[in-house]
């Protein structure tokens, strides 16, 4: 686990977080019906209910205007009558029980902003993945895969955030360009010349080729984007104006043709994916070379290929599990010590497992200060392990395209591109 590496990947994930949460707070879009789990008028009557469950609680009258509150003026007016009701004295477990079942069915159904629901839907397929990983699973966990890097996108698309597939994809797609290809960079350096790069190095190699790998990654997409179009517009045209309908039917062998080739191209960018970038960074070549390389790779040696990607997939989802256990670990010890000597509440959030996200109520200035500081320091402990999962994919992505460029071209793993020489070559490019 390289230093660089890691604060590389630590630097993403701040980017794409606070990008994401830049979004959501300025957009005001309701993406909480996402994943399907919920319809949007079931969601509605379930707020209101919430809501209407809020005001009456702890034995109050429903305020005037509480028929027009938010999810989140329910529960600024929840908290607030907690603390009252608390500092009044004379609490029961009963009352304490109640004051929480309201509050949490309020936070079930709070609006979610497109950039957290698409985060929950992803953690949620990616703790899926891991699951199915312990269990040797293959189906369930590429199910996993497809959810989020094909599923997601759809979802996205048909739920009306246009604008936040657009930017924020851009930004997602430009951020693991440059900060993938800097990890990988790092990773074939010192494999090749055991150098260790320093972030600046890395980072500034991969911007030198920002567009390359753009092209990359995005070419393939943008081609198969293409053909879906086309075929959008056949149905529209030939399929759907009487007296064409004919010419539709005679030219749906076509279609299906065209269809056959956005499967292939699909699913083998899908398997590719994990080779494109580190080829660019490895070999110095444009975009399109980068595909072909991939892709002719893939279909080149098959079975090597699934032997070397089930071999990364397992190598991930076994130290992301050890990440996660020492992070926890880290988390919980940690907030235990310190709170064992502590005589107010100022660690009351502390620690990996929280039984709930109901705030304690009634900190004075300096326990909810205290808290602050100690909730930002637990939070850059779980970005840093999300950003293994980033250093670890890009870097055994990096190892398993070295070893099927040797599988396929018998050219040797320790054998790299670097400024100054022509690509392709181990000649010094000529000066001028």
């Amino acid at each position: 686990m390289h230093p660089a590496r890691l604060f590389v990947a630590f630097g993403m994930v701040l980017v794409l977080l606070a990008a994401g949460s830049i979004w959501d707070s300025v957009s005001n879009v309701d993406a909480t019906t996402l994943d399907g789990s919920i319809i949007q008028e079931d969601l509605e009557q379930a707020r209101a209910f919430s809501i209407a469950q809020a005001a009456t609680s702890l034995g109050h009258v429903a305020p005037e205007g509480s028929d027009t509150w938010s999810v989140e003026d329910a529960q600024i007016y929840l908290l607030e009558a907690w603390k009252d009701f608390t500092f009044e004295g004379g609490v029961i477990e009963k009352e304490r029980i109640e004051f929480e079942r309201v509050y949490l069915e309020l936070e079930s159904v709070r609006v979610r902003g497109p950039f957290e629901a698409s985060a929950t839907y992803v953690a949620t397929n990616w703790n899926a993945i891991v699951d199915a990983g312990l269990r040797a699973d293959a189906v369930n966990m590429w199910q996993g895969v497809v959810a989020i890097v094909w599923e997601l996108p759809i979802l996205l698309w048909k739920g009306g955030y246009h604008s936040f597939i657009s930017l924020y994809g851009f930004l997602l797609i430009y951020v693991l360009c440059i900060g993938g290809g800097a990890i990988a960079r790092m990773q074939v350096c010192w494999h090749s010349r055991n150098e260790r790069l320093s972030m600046a190095e890395a980072l500034d190699f991969a911007l030198s080729r920002w567009r390359q790998l753009l092209t990359a990654v995005c070419a393939p997409v943008m081609f198969v984007a293409a053909i879906t179009i086309f075929l959008l517009l056949m149905g529209l045209v030939l399929l759907s104006i009487p007296w064409l309908n004919f010419i539709g039917g005679l030219l749906y062998g076509v279609a299906l043709l065209l269809g056959f080739l956005v499967a292939i191209i699909a699913v083998a960018y899908a398997a590719c994916f994990p080779m494109l970038i580190p080829s660019v960074v490895t070999e110095g070549c444009g975009g399109e070379e980068s595909i072909q390389r991939s892709f002719a790779y893939l279909f080149s040696n098959v079975i090597r290929y699934l032997g070397y990607l089930i071999v990364l997939v397992v190598s991930l989802v076994l130290g992301y599990l050890v990440i996660r256990l020492l992070t926890h670990l880290t988390l919980d010890i940690t907030a235990n010590l310190v709170g064992a000597g502590t005589l107010n509440n100022s660690l009351s959030g502390a620690g990996a497992v929280q039984n709930n996200s109901i705030p304690i109520m009634g900190l004075a200035w300096y326990e909810s200060g205290a808290g602050f500081l100690v909730q930002l320091w637990e939070t850059i402990v779980r970005d840093l392990m999300i950003g293994w999962v980033f250093s670890g994919f890009f870097s055994t992505s990096a190892m398993l395209y070295l070893l099927m460029r040797k599988a396929c071209d018998g050219q040797n793993t320790r054998t790299i591109w670097s400024r100054g020489i022509i690509q392709g070559t181990n000649v010094p490019e000529p000066n001028d």
